[in-house]
């Protein structure tokens, strides 16, 4: 458990370094200062026949600290070579295409790998985008001719922040390939190689004349390329609670190590060489997977733990579950901090440590006498087990929580196992075997319909899946916390626990319903980023009241993201109107048709669809506090407005800029 608290310690240095923002050299000092008294601590420990808490306060303020250091110095930008350094406006990027994104309706998207920037020898990261009818490919260089934009910040409230997001991989700029990008031909990079195998796996399926969906299906199964895969298909997938099987994880590496210890074990005969030889092999073969599947944490996750559980039976010695996921996530962090954030970091090492401490719970229920009974029993408590343990992460990312995961996963676990192994067998044919291929291929392409048929089943259930629910950073903590008391509880019922439960419950009901009350009270008007049509909103108690000439407005992401966030199902439409109100704030609305009302002095003035106006004479006709433009207008409309309103000395708001806009 020692490797575990330093591991924890590890991870609230690296969390505490991202938001604090410190320099290198600030944590530099400190992982010496914490160095020394480690030390100091250490020698000292070592004269006394019973220890003090001083060495293990100094090892965790040691890791801390290291946490600290880590993060700061894997953040890019403090990097002397980072292409940001070099940025000018006659810009010239030279770089290679590293990794394929998930594509958007209109785009697809790489991140591009700088070498070099106005000839200086550089690194770092630029996501690209091209459009669909010229996609680029792994390997690819590229010149671009052009200054990279800083990707924008949500514009709108409560909405996912892809410039954060994209910050937290350390990727910071943009650039839209058209007429500004030369091909230079190919760099074979280990990615183009491994990018290659991956074509080449997938391609041999191509002999059982699969549809799109299912090679997509299989791709993202077998190679943990996710990128083509159908996004009803995913939501499917989300609604009925088995997202998590169409990301390569335990499960699968599971079925992996199992196969091929299998298939090795005649080398046992072989004695201490032909033990070695396994393990060696073993190693080799899940490491490569790992690398080929794009090293996803819960991958690497996975591979580490199963190494040891592998190292462990060459050496005649037992490793605890919780040791060997411990140091999979030191080893992780060391490498790359930035995992810390990312939601599937979080999610894998939560459901599978759940897994792991519930086991004696678990493990011993057997309550019928039927292997397959018993075995459906557990598959069934493991995944209530790993899908509680993730009910603050669902519902503080996700905003929904499936209801009938139960029943999804009692199915679609064992029959992802058969898939696997079919899968795999299939593969192996494709290259030695044709003939029977073409008859195990059709079989696994019967499987994947059936699976998906059953989960569209379960999702068509929409009652029992609990969608748009408003949850805070805070609640989640809070609602982990109990989560905590009561696992604590099952083990051992005592009074202290019994209380621990009580409280917790009780203090996460209390501030749910203090944050809802608060949230109820407040009134606010809202101008919202939305480039087609003004988009304008009040919010009164439970009421939103939208502004806005087009009927289709409330489903729009942006009013469904504010609406949940606030605890406002009801939504009433009306047409946008020159003059609003709200509390002793007065707001003019001046839209394409010039037209308003004279004889009022508005506090606010909002600008719409790119009036014809003279704003000088307005402002010294009405006087305002404030100049809002929202995103509809002209952009060199903006900019005359904008300079007009610093000449007058008028604060100035354009949202297409800066984002929404709220009058409270």
């Amino acid at each position: 458990m020692i490797i575990a608290c330093i591991t924890l310690f590890m991870a609230t240095g690296i969390f505490t370094g991202y938001y604090l923002n410190l320099s290198p050299i600030t944590t530099a000092l400190f992982l010496s200062l914490s160095t020394v008294l480690f030390v100091f601590a250490y020698h000292k420990s070592k004269k006394q026949l019973i220890q003090k808490p001083h060495f293990t306060i100094s090892t965790g303020l040691l890791a801390f600290t290291l946490g600290l250091f880590s993060i700061t110095t894997h953040k890019a930008t403090y990097h002397k070579n980072h292409y940001s350094h070099y940025l000018n406006n006659n810009t010239v990027i030279e770089g290679t295409i590293s990794q394929r994104l998930k594509p958007n309706e209109f785009s697809e998207k790489y991140f591009l790998e700088v070498c070099y920037v106005n000839k200086n020898q550089s690194s770092g990261k630029i996501l690209i985008s091209t459009p669909k009818t010229k996609p680029l490919e792994v390997g690819d260089k590229i010149i671009i001719t052009e200054k990279p934009k800083t990707i924008k910040k949500s514009l709108n409230p409560y909405q996912f922040d892809y410039a954060e997001y994209m910050a937290k991989q350390n990727v910071f700029h943009e650039v839209r390939l058209n007429k500004n990008c030369i091909n230079a031909g190919k760099n074979k990079t280990l990615d183009y190689y491994i990018q290659n195998l991956r074509n080449t796996l997938i391609k041999s399926f191509d002999s059982s004349h699969y549809d799109k969906a299912t090679l997509n299906f299989l791709n993202a199964l077998l190679l943990g390329q996710r990128q083509d895969l159908d996004p009803v298909l995913t939501e499917t997938y989300a609604s009925a609670g088995v997202m998590h099987i169409l990301a390569i994880s335990g499960l699968h590496i599971a079925i992996l190590f199992y196969i091929i210890s299998f298939l090795l074990k005649p080398l046992h005969y072989f004695h201490k060489k032909g033990r070695l030889l396994r393990l060696i092999l073993l190693l080799s073969s899940l490491w490569i997977f790992a690398i080929i599947s794009g090293l996803s944490p819960s991958v690497v996750r996975a591979v580490i733990m199963f190494s040891f559980i592998s190292i462990g039976q060459y050496i005649n010695r037992d490793t605890h579950p919780i040791n060997s996921i411990a140091v999979s996530m030191l080893l992780i962090l060391v490498v790359s901090p930035n995992q810390l954030f990312d939601v599937g970091f979080q999610l894998s090492y939560t459901a599978v440590i759940a897994i792991v401490l519930f086991k004696p719970l678990y493990k011993n229920f057997k309550p019928s006498r039927y292997r397959v009974i018993n075995y459906l029993l557990e598959i069934t408590l493991i995944s209530a087990i790993a899908q509680v343990s993730l009910l603050p992460f669902c519902l503080y990312y996700f905003k929904q929580f499936p209801g009938l995961f139960i029943l999804s996963n009692a199915v679609v676990i064992p029959l992802t196992g058969i898939i696997l192994i079919t899968a795999l067998l299939t593969l192996a044919l494709n290259f030695t075997f044709t003939q029977a291929s073409f008859i195990t291929g059709h079989i696994l392409e019967w499987l994947i319909k059936a699976m998906n048929t059953y989960t569209s089943w379960i999702a068509s259930f929409s009652s029992f899946n609990f969608k748009n629910i408003a949850f805070t950073i805070s609640l989640s903590i809070l609602l982990g916390g109990a989560l905590i008391c009561i696992g604590c509880w099952l083990f051992k019922q005592t009074y202290k626990r019994t209380i621990a439960v009580l409280t917790s419950l009780l203090i996460f009901q209390a501030c749910y319903l203090a944050h809802r009350t608060a949230i109820n009270n407040k009134e606010e008007l809202i101008v919202f980023n939305s480039y087609k049509e003004p988009l304008i909103a009040i919010k009164k108690a439970k009421q939103l009241i939208i502004l806005s000439n087009d009927t289709l407005t409330s489903s729009l992401r942006a009013i469904t993201d504010y609406k949940t966030a606030n605890f406002t199902p009801n939504d009433t439409i009306i047409p946008l109107k020159n003059f609003l109100s709200l509390k002793e704030h007065k707001i003019l609305v001046i839209d394409k048709s010039n037209l308003y009302p004279e004889n009022i002095n508005p506090d606010i003035i909002v600008l719409t669809q790119s009036p014809k106006i003279n704003l000088d004479k307005i402002l010294t006709q009405l006087n305002p506090k404030q100049v809002v433009a929202d995103a509809t207008n002209y952009p060199y409309l903006t900019e005359l407005w904008k300079a007009t309103c610093i000449k007058r000395k008028i604060p100035f708001h354009a949202v297409a800029e800066k984002g929404y806009y709220i009058v409270e």
